[in-house]
């Protein structure tokens, strides 16, 4: 079932072949960072300095020293990779769960994930990626960092950002405690053999939820609230609760807001559409007028004379 080709090689094209390991760009593009399955059984290349240990009573492989594991054009470096497997039903060895621990990089050709360790679950479909200071997805036009973990549920289609979640994207900053986001369903049709391939210039995320001290930043306001959120198709996003909009030295408190981050309008209400407050508090807003500079002639009469 297994073929060593040297020291530093093992490829598996049996017990690894069953091997998933997805994470999908949060508010990026459609494509994930992933060793999904393909419709052939393409072998997984594990490399390793140390050496590759089978341990057949545990039932796991663990390459130690600067290892890597490739599936087609995905690759997971860490310090050590362990493999994880049992006894399948048609007596076959398949694989569960894979850890990496230590520099942990999860590469794609768009696609970079970094932490300390990752975890991937295959029965579950779920990649929970941790480090310190923080987890770290990059994309071609997004970057997203969470002090806890990142998590990927393949096969429930979200990702999720947790502690100090922090999103940043075309120039545009999000913060929350937690921040979901929702995939669109996987498409149900093959494609065609003239669909082209690619990266995709959309995104496949159609809904970002925020919980916990929220924060939008955009290049003209600051907007901030207990929870919030992001339509990526309309580009509109919505606060509720002790919500602050802050632009320059003016500010408007209220309780619910709407955010078009394509026309840079922002609406405060003094309550969310539904609500059912008989007497909400009012928007309140605070405006500093800009001082009036004074006219040349003005500023010449103003200036103290001069001394004889």
């Amino acid at each position: 079932m297994f073929q060593a080709s040297d020291s530093r090689t093992l490829r598996c094209a049996g017990a690894l072949t069953g091997l998933i390991l997805a994470f999908a760009p949060y508010l990026a593009h459609a494509q994930t960072l992933g060793m999904g399955p393909s419709d052939t059984p393409t072998p997984v290349e594990v490399l390793a300095d140390n050496g590759i240990e089978w341990m057949r009573d545990g039932k796991r492989f663990v390459a130690h020293g600067n290892a890597s594991a490739t599936r087609n054009d995905t690759t997971v470096y860490a310090d050590t990779l362990t493999a994880h497997y049992r006894e399948g039903v048609s007596g076959k060895s398949e694989l569960w769960r894979l850890d990496a621990d230590g520099h942990t990089r999860i590469v794609s050709p768009t696609e970079t994930a970094t932490g300390d360790t990752a975890v991937y679950d295959i029965d579950a479909a779920v990649l929970v990626l941790r480090g310190k200071p923080h987890a770290k997805l990059v994309t071609p036009d997004t970057t997203v960092t969470a002090k806890d973990e990142l998590e990927y549920w393949d096969a429930k289609r979200f990702a999720v950002a947790r502690g100090n979640a922090v999103v940043v994207r075309d120039g545009r900053t999000l913060k929350a405690d937690v921040v979901i986001a929702y995939f669109s369903p996987k498409a149900k049709t093959k494609p065609s053999s003239k669909t082209k391939t690619g990266p995709s210039k959309g995104s496949d995320i159609d809904v970002v939820d925020a919980h916990g001290h929220v924060v939008i930043t955009t290049k003209t306001e600051i907007v901030t609230g207990d929870k919030g959120r992001y339509n990526v198709k309309t580009g509109i996003a919505t606060l509720l609760n002790n919500v602050t909009l802050t632009r320059g030295t003016d500010t408007l408190n209220g309780a619910y807001a709407v955010v078009n981050m394509n026309t840079g309008i922002s609406t405060l209400y003094a309550q969310a559409p539904g609500a059912k407050h008989e007497k909400p508090a009012p928007v309140r807003g605070i405006f500093t007028p800009k001082q009036a500079e004074a006219l040349p002639e003005e500023k010449s009469r103003t200036k103290p004379a001069a001394k004889p």
